[in-house]
């Protein structure tokens, strides 16, 4: 399947919706599944409820309605869209990728994709040389570091605290503005009340881009004659 799978249609109520991970996935009406990033608007908090066809912040009282505008402050800003599709009987994360016509159950959703510089791989967080060495950056929800050259570090920016997203990298620690957690370049607890380390997001280098997820693999290349039968395999480099 393109794309990567959140959840099931039948597993989004009409009326309501789900909590998955960074993402909000919602449907309003019959058919019309919309996504939003878990982070409130007001200051950063991980949504954690749907309850009463709103999405709930628990730090300070927000809902948002199920098309991710604000219901009830203080938050006065609505949620950012995510962009999602369907496919067949799954939610997929991302926009869609063609597929022949008569596969008609597909939709896409309208929510904006984000914009990649030409030239960058599609899954690109940031140009390496814009990372600098003894800090880092916040894009989106990922935090990128480098504690060290050439040692580059991918983390959730949720606070593992309250869930409040981390929203600064300043004196070599990664900060909350919730309650004052501070994190140091590897993850790990440096200042509380945080007790628990970042949860790691897998980055790699590919070129001169940080890219999300693991390097890529090359491709084996063997030589002609491993094609000969009389070479079994693992003999003669094949």
């Amino acid at each position: 399947m393109p794309g990567t799978a959140l959840t099931r249609t039948a597993d989004v109520p009409v009326g309501s919706g789900v909590l998955l991970g960074d993402t909000v996935v919602t449907q309003p009406s019959p058919g019309n599944y919309q996504a939003f990033s878990v982070i409130c608007t007001h200051q950063g908090c991980a949504l954690n409820e749907i309850a009463g066809r709103t999405i709930n912040c628990p730090c300070h009282g927000s809902k948002f309605n199920l098309d991710g505008s604000v219901a009830t402050g203080p938050a006065t800003r609505p949620l950012a869209a995510r962009t999602i599709t369907v496919q067949g009987e799954w939610i997929v994360a991302g926009a869609f990728a063609p597929l022949p016509a008569t596969r008609q159950e597909v939709q896409e959703q309208t929510a904006p994709a984000p914009r990649v510089e030409e030239g960058a791989p599609e899954n690109a967080l940031a140009r390496a040389s814009d990372v600098p060495v003894g800090s880092g950056l916040i894009l989106g929800d990922t935090v990128v570091t480098q504690p060290n050259p050439g040692n580059y570090q991918g983390f959730s920016v949720i606070c593992t605290h309250q869930g409040c997203a981390l929203n600064e990298i300043a004196g070599g620690t990664i900060n909350c503005p919730c309650h004052g957690s501070r994190f140091n370049l590897d993850g790990s607890v440096a200042t509380g009340p945080a007790n628990e380390p970042l949860s790691r997001r897998e980055v790699s280098v590919q070129g001169d881009w940080i890219v999300a997820g693991a390097p890529a693999t090359p491709p084996v290349i063997k030589p002609w004659w491993c094609e000969i039968p009389v070479f079994a395999p693992g003999s003669a480099g094949c």
